[in-house]
């Protein structure tokens, strides 16, 4: 395999930099393309474990297949380990020494790629890409709006999906991504490694966002063909969805001839399964909440850590004590007990005011030195792919009309 093979293969894991890309993995490519070249001359090209096998290797690997907003309960969705899990991931990185990735820390990070670094509650986003503008979509927090090139790459899929069914679909409203370096984004205790999305549904044409899915206004039929494409051509972990909307989407997906036991595996709703995609989180009838394996950033990520914190590249972040408030207890009076202070605590839960409620717990702020927690390997399950459609279903419902009923 040549070189300008090897160049291509990067380009399509958004390393090298590649036409279409953002400024800031285009600014890596000459960097990273001596780095490749170095390694290969030194281990021979063409041979197992050389540059060119590692980038072979991730883009095989690729084409496999916490923490909770203050108002809802992605945090707190602990999943169960999938069964049969794929293939390990692997990054470009590990085809280069410590000293070369140290070398490129200290005069071109941004050819090392993205990386997200650690869990979602408590990580880091380097080399972060801005989900661009686009006549698809609208960006609420354009400043908010940053994750790894395949978190953007697998969003910007599932939409494209939806107007190529549907010619002509209106914008989706994108809410927060990560900050452009990761860390604590409020008022979210998640989104801090690049790999969570806040979306709208796909509703009637006067929506906004943050507007509430219903029966009466939610298109289900343009809902459901992102929620789908999500599941079968991206590296999804995790769709929260509330209830309520979950059973206006299942419906239709069974009324249009999607298989019942496939619909069972991926829904929470209506099923027994252990491990679904979809889940309910309070919080979520106004938005989808993603979050996307990362296959390329996490292993980056785990490979250059232990000099990400040697050279002072992840900054430290700060450690939160749960706290249940008590009938008379202030704002005040919780920093004097934590050693922090009011403004520190409203930033940590996304106050306006002043004013707690007894019986709610709150996040206290409390520095711990630390860089973001050290990242872990990831094995990347494969995708839950469905079988054909029934070809006797019935035509696809517009929105507002009923669906068939659910058993189970």
């Amino acid at each position: 395999m040549g070189r300008s093979s090897l160049v291509s293969v990067l380009c399509a894991l958004g390393i090298a930099g590649c036409a279409g890309r953002s400024p800031e993995a285009a600014r890596s490519k000459d960097s990273l393309q001596r780095v490749v070249a170095a390694v290969s001359a030194e281990q021979g090209a063409g041979a197992p474990g050389t540059a060119e096998h590692a980038a072979l290797a991730a883009a095989h690997d690729h084409d496999h297949d916490d923490d909770v907003e203050e108002d809802g309960g992605e945090d707190d969705v602990e999943l169960p380990a999938e069964p049969g899990a794929g293939a390990p991931a692997r990054s470009p990185l590990a085809a280069m020494t410590e000293a070369q990735i140290e070398e490129l820390l200290a005069k071109d990070p941004a050819a090392l790629g993205p990386m997200s670094v650690g869990a979602t509650n408590a990580g880091a986003l380097l080399n972060g890409v801005r989900m661009p503008e686009s006549d698809r979509w609208e960006l609420v927090d354009p400043g908010h709006a940053w994750g790894t090139r395949e978190t953007i790459d697998a969003l910007d899929r599932a939409i494209a999906e939806v107007h190529r069914q549907f010619p002509g679909s209106p914008k989706l409203y994108i809410g927060h991504i990560s900050a452009r370096d990761g860390g604590r984004l409020s008022p979210h205790k998640s989104h801090q490694a690049g790999r969570d999305v806040d979306i709208s549904y796909f509703l009637d044409a006067r929506h906004r966002w943050y507007q509430r899915a219903t029966a009466a206004n939610l298109d289900r039929e343009r809902t459901w063909a992102f929620v789908r494409a999500l599941i079968t051509e991206t590296d999804v972990e995790l769709i929260l969805i509330d209830t309520s909307v979950q059973k206006l989407l299942k419906e239709h997906a069974l009324k249009i001839g999607e298989d019942r036991g496939w619909l069972d595996d991926v829904f929470q709703y209506g099923s027994r399964s252990r491990r679904p995609l979809i889940r309910h989180a309070r919080g979520h009838a106004n938005h989808i909440h993603i979050r996307f394996y990362n296959p390329i950033a996490q292993e980056s990520a785990v490979r250059a850590y232990p000099l990400l914190v040697k050279r002072g590249a992840i900054k430290p972040r700060a450690h939160y004590v749960r706290h249940t408030a008590k009938k008379g207890q202030t704002l005040g009076s919780l920093a004097r007990q934590y050693g922090t202070t009011v403004e520190a605590i409203k930033r940590a839960n996304g106050l306006r005011s002043t004013a707690i409620q007894a019986k709610r717990v709150y996040n206290i702020p409390r520095p711990s030195g630390g860089p973001a927690a050290p990242p872990t390997h990831v094995t990347v399950p494969p995708r839950r792919v469905p079988p054909p459609r029934a070809a006797s279903a019935s035509p696809p419902a517009r929105h507002g009309e009923p669906g068939p009923a659910l058993g189970g």
